[in-house]
């Protein structure tokens, strides 16, 4: 017996209940007040209220004084900048407009679950709308939850061009002016781009180089303004921001940052040694090359604990909603990674992990942008499953039912597999 609500696919008036249903999720968890830790927002907020006093694009208050012009992409301090100068210097504030865009993300996973396979729409609309990390993201002031929209959005305007006959230009732009302000809050945004090629080259062959070409200008026309005023800013070439060598050198080390608790500090004689800021991202990014070339065994040793961290589900506690999804996603990309327009989401998930394992940290961090395309694939699964209502169902409940008892358990299962990595040499 199929449950109706699973069949239900016509759009009205399902975008305003979840969008209700979503915003309402995420002001109710942001009254709560829970503590978040700082991470970056110090940065962000110290650029914003530098926008507002006129002094610029620049932070100095966590780097000894020394002026930091083009360290962090433009899109969210101006966000910021926005907020405050609406509402003045309030965390809360920004946190209610993250609601109302964490919502608008739950909208566009049900649309795009709607084209890629309408009968999963509602599954995956709820999905997002619960779905405990991107509920508690809106809370962050951070880039997560913008950075998130603007994937999503990007998926929503070009998921059709992968495949399709005929493809609208103004659509093929916009999805391209996506990918840019998505490069422009973090830049591996522009890892979209090549997913988007090799999906479209995938389905269309040579067909494809022209709607690839129209996309990447549209890219390119976004993100060059920014790269203009940092050419006027430092006389040098910076294309987003001049934090890509720190983070390539602190992740390919003998002994990386993201091993250390304090690992991502600087040390003040280093900006002495270096005054300027574009001629140390160059150093760490020599600095990085030079480890990688020079140790390639210990360098794969880190790329295979980096993919282990991307997975990682106990950090800073147990993912309740990551592990309970995570083999319905797993299935259903199997199952659908190949198809039509799904192809494009498994290119961008593929693409970003090599990056995440072979040239970045690996964080559970850079992991969450993607989970609104692992519920895609989840329902997908869990939808095509349901006519086996009885050996769905069992499914269902056995995955709730060994997360619980995980969850519970937490602790001891931390123990284990710390223990694990630290005999695999991995930890």
């Amino acid at each position: 017996m199929t449950v109706r609500l699973l069949e239900w696919t016509r759009p009205w008036p399902w975008p305003w209940i979840l969008f209700a249903a979503a915003l309402g999720a995420r002001l109710v968890y942001i009254l709560q007040g829970y503590e978040i830790p700082p991470q970056d927002t110090p940065d962000y907020d110290e650029i914003a209220l530098n926008l507002l006093r006129g002094d610029g694009f620049v932070a100095r208050d966590n780097w000894f004084g020394f002026e930091l012009r083009s360290w962090r992409p433009p899109f969210y301090p101006f966000f910021l900048a926005l907020v405050y100068g609406v509402w003045g210097h309030s965390h809360q504030a920004v946190q209610l407009v993250q609601a109302i865009i964490g919502a608008g993300t739950v909208v566009l996973v049900y649309d795009l679950a709607r084209r890629l396979h309408p009968q999963s729409a509602l599954l995956a609309g709820l999905l997002a709308t619960v779905y405990g990390p991107l509920v508690t993201i809106s809370a962050e002031v951070m880039t997560e939850t913008w950075f998130t929209f603007l994937l999503v959005l990007s998926a929503w305007f070009l998921v059709d061009a992968t495949g399709a006959d005929r493809m609208s230009r103004r659509s093929l732009l916009a999805g391209g002016v996506a990918i840019g302000l998505a490069a422009l809050t973090r830049p591996v945004g522009l890892l979209f781009l090549p997913a988007f090629a090799l999906a479209t080259f995938w389905h269309r062959g040579p067909q494809s180089l022209r709607r690839t070409l129209w996309v990447t200008l549209a890219v390119c026309c976004t993100i060059l303004p920014w790269s203009l005023r940092n050419y006027q800013v430092h006389r040098a070439w910076v294309p987003i921001s001049t934090h890509g060598g720190f983070i390539l050198s602190r992740s390919n080390a003998a002994e990386p940052a993201w091993r250390q608790e304090h690992g991502w500090g600087i040390e003040e004689s280093f900006f002495h040694q270096i005054p300027s800021e574009t001629e140390r991202d160059r150093y760490w990014f020599r600095q990085g090359i030079s480890f990688i070339r020079s140790h390639p065994g210990t360098y794969l040793k880190l790329a295979a604990e980096r993919f282990l961290r991307f997975w990682y589900f106990l950090r800073p506690e147990y993912n309740f909603w990551f592990v309970l999804i995570l083999p319905f996603f797993l299935v259903g990309l199997w199952r659908y990674g190949r198809t039509e327009g799904f192809l494009l989401l498994s290119s961008f998930a593929g693409i970003s992990l090599l990056i995440f394992s072979f040239v970045l940290y690996g964080s559970t961090r850079f992991r969450l942008p993607l989970e609104p395309f692992f519920l895609l694939f989840a329902a997908a699964f869990i939808r095509d499953a349901w006519n086996c209502s009885r050996r769905t169902s069992g499914m269902l409940a056995a995955a709730l039912l060994v997360n619980l008892l995980l969850y519970w358990g937490d602790e001891p299962l931390r123990d284990l597999v710390l223990n694990l990595l630290r005999e695999w040499n991995l930890k």
